[in-house]
């Protein structure tokens, strides 16, 4: 069985073990492939048959996976450093396929598929390590448009709740590894999140959606720090999107702590009574919560150019804002936080999930959880040619990828005795996908990246042909 599937799985038990080397291989197959169909990728009827059968399981829990995989990545996160953890939710569409069951609405409701919330894990250098947790779940038709409450409700009675679990989730399965720090956007803006961190070990970092009064009375979080000098200035790369193109934005970044009121006695009492008529929701967050003191850094664009919308971001955090190093760190993670949306882009476009015709929703969250660990090595391998250049290439691929990559591009030289290095290789890599390698063109995207291991996986299988069959002699 390869080695790359067993270092991604980690310690995954499902009860039996033809059931994890079944696993296991459908996971090196898809390795191979990120591209391919299951049975593309598969190769053979009875290995795709396999594959079918262990997604049709109802004893595999994808929640079993993940933990096997947060484990893997737990073991590649640094010692004693820190670790982020950027949390995200993005939606899997499965609307074209009307016959498929056990999903649900999406925030279109004419559209259904699968909510998935992904914990992707971030050294501060930017490398993706692995997943640290992942929530797969339908909603359920009946509560689209209807009113819950929302200020009686706690965070345990809402989709919310997967911010908190996540949170948890993380931080327990690290341990005393390195510190956590939670990264998010605007949506993880909840008072019961920065309660619970308060109770825990790990940080966040958390773009805010609310500008909390202060305990005091006297005014607000965002009054407060515009007040405060300049601690520092930043140039920042804003990327190009449809509507606005590539520029380097400078930004003023000022930071101080606001000590912030909780939500009022009334909406706490309201929460206490809703967990009295629903005895079986498992609490996630703190029962009570006070007042609290957030780090608050505000980022603005004084100057943007003329037409362009100026950079304007409030940040809060529970990591130390007052000198300007500690502030722009913050800024920093924050700025890391895409590499999660970046996760769920190469899931779909690279490894083409939401083509995926399994008939029922648990099938697909089973299917979804085996891509992720595709995904994730995917991401990964792409962004350490990045961060860590000269590594050895045997970190992304064995010693027979990177021999026939060295082959197919340089056919009339030696094969030297060690690899390249995981830059060269990667170039190398995405060439094949179609990048072509000019000063001017950087470093190869994920894209081409996956073309170039689904290429290079044709070429081994014809690599192990061609040197394992006696060819005839044409005399």
């Amino acid at each position: 069985m390869g080695e790359r599937a067993a270092g991604l799985l980690g310690t995954v038990a499902l009860g039996d073990a033809r059931l994890n080397r079944r696993l296991e291989q459908m996971v090196e197959d898809l390795l191979d492939r990120p591209q391919a169909t299951i049975p593309e990728a598969c190769g053979s009827w009875s290995a795709t048959l396999a594959a079918y059968r262990l997604l049709e399981n109802g004893g595999v829990a994808p929640a079993a996976i993940v933990e096997g995989i947060a484990g893997a990545t737990v073991a590649r996160c640094p010692s004693k450093g820190v670790i982020l953890a950027i949390q995200d939710t993005t939606s899997v569409d499965y609307t074209g396929h009307r016959a498929t069951e056990g999903v649900g609405p999406l925030d279109n409701p004419a559209n259904s598929g699968v909510i998935m919330h992904t914990t992707l894990a971030v050294t501060p250098e930017g490398t993706p390590v692995g997943l640290l947790d992942q929530q797969l779940w339908a909603r359920d038709p009946a509560l689209v448009g209807k009113s819950q409450q929302r200020h009686a409700t706690p965070v345990e009675g809402k989709e919310s709740a997967k911010w908190l679990h996540a949170v948890r989730t993380s931080v327990e399965r690290v341990g005393t590894r390195c510190q956590v720090v939670t990264v998010a956007d605007r949506e993880a803006d909840i008072y019961e999140l920065f309660a619970l961190t308060a109770e825990l070990t790990g940080d966040w970092v958390i773009r805010a959606r609310h500008d909390r009064a202060r305990a005091d009375g006297d005014g607000s979080m965002e009054r407060t720090v515009a007040d405060t000098p300049v601690l520092a200035t930043e140039e920042v790369e804003v990327a190009r999107t449809p509507n606005r193109p590539h520029r380097t934005a400078k930004l003023e970044v000022r930071a101080t702590e606001v000590r912030v009121a909780p939500p009022t006695e009334r909406e706490q009492a309201a929460k206490a009574r809703w967990f009295a008529v629903h005895p079986g929701v498992e609490r996630v967050g703190p029962s009570l919560v006070g007042a609290l003191t957030l780090g608050v850094i505000q980022v603005t664009e004084p100057h943007p150019p003329q037409g362009e919308t100026a950079v304007h971001w409030l940040l809060v955090t529970s990591l130390p804002v007052a000198a300007a190093a500690d502030a722009l760190a913050c800024l920093h993670y924050y700025r890391l936080r895409w590499l999660v949306e970046r996760f769920h882009f190469v899931l779909k476009s690279g490894c083409r999930v939401e083509k995926l015709q399994l008939e029922h929703g648990d099938r697909l969250r089973r299917a979804l959880t085996i891509y992720s660990v595709v995904a994730a090595w995917l991401l990964q391998g792409t962004y350490l040619a990045r961060t860590t250049p000269d590594a050895p290439a045997t970190l992304i691929m064995d010693d027979e990828a990177w021999r026939v990559l060295l082959t197919v591009h340089h056919p009339h030289q030696p094969l030297p005795d060690q690899p390249p290095t995981v830059r060269q290789a990667l170039r190398l890599l995405a060439q094949l996908g179609g990048f072509l390698a000019r000063t001017s063109d950087g470093e190869p995207g994920v894209v081409t990246v996956w073309r170039g291991f689904r290429r290079l996986s044709d070429m081994i299988f014809a690599w192990r042909i061609f040197t394992s069959v006696s060819m005839p002699s044409l005399a």
